[in-house]
């Protein structure tokens, strides 16, 4: 029996798999992730990975074309984006400690004894718990809106911090999205919310799902090709 292997070509792989029709890869960040469908063994996961090397090699190479990522200092100065917009931290010292958008500024209050290794963590996790507040707010609010439009009721909408995919619907009608893609422009969560409503009506990728999507979404292409260009970004 053939298994499916962990690494190609340098990308961890991941497979989903879902009540979908069709096969299709995508690369976020290190990971490519493979979603087929729930009757999709092993052995036919391995030779569609083995049928698009050549597609996975090109991608690979645009992948090293593109500029290292710079791993964040966590200082005063530094830019980081909210809803599609860049906002400076500021860090300050405090005793009523997190992270806040006030003037501007993405301030960070710290306590004075924090310094060095120990105060770049505290933001980190300041940082991280209030994007994450902000899009399990942001996203549910995003979401009962089209809901309504849509014509679709999900049971819950939560938030997580998924490696190489942007959101997921279940049988249940749980939704989930990923908290990083607060990060993106309005239009681009949008999308990311419309296409995970669409999902209660067509559990798969469809030419009724993306005809669907396309009626709440006109640029939904558009918006697809930023997450793919530009997505690895925010994660």
């Amino acid at each position: 029996m053939t298994a499916i292997p962990e690494e190609v070509l340098g990308l961890r792989v991941e497979v989903v798999r879902s009540i979908r029709r069709t096969a299709a890869l995508h690369i976020i960040g290190r990971d490519l992730q493979v979603r087929v469908p729930d009757h999709v063994g092993d052995e036919r996961v391995a030779a569609f990975l083995k049928r698009k090397r050549p597609w996975i090699r090109s991608k690979v190479a645009e992948i090293q074309l593109l500029p290292p990522h710079r791993t964040k200092e966590l200082v005063s100065g530094e830019s980081f984006p909210y809803l599609g917009r860049n906002y400076r931290l500021k860090v300050q010292e405090g005793h009523q400690v997190g992270v806040c958008l006030s003037g501007g500024y993405l301030r960070a209050t710290i306590r004075p004894a924090e310094q060095g290794e120990h105060q770049a963590l505290r933001i980190q996790q300041y940082l991280q718990n209030w994007y994450r507040s902000r899009a399990l707010e942001r996203l549910q609010d995003k979401t009962h809106r089209y809901a309504q439009q849509i014509g679709v009721s999900p049971a819950s909408v939560s938030v997580r911090n998924f490696k190489s995919r942007w959101g997921s619907c279940d049988k249940k009608g749980e939704v989930v999205f990923n908290w990083n893609i607060i990060k993106a422009p309005h239009s681009i969560v949008d999308y990311v919310v419309i296409h995970e409503l669409c999902h209660l009506i067509h559990p798969n990728h469809s030419k009724d799902f993306w005809e669907l999507v396309g009626r709440f979404d006109t640029d939904y292409l558009g918006h697809r090709q930023w997450l793919k260009e530009q997505g690895v970004g925010l994660l």
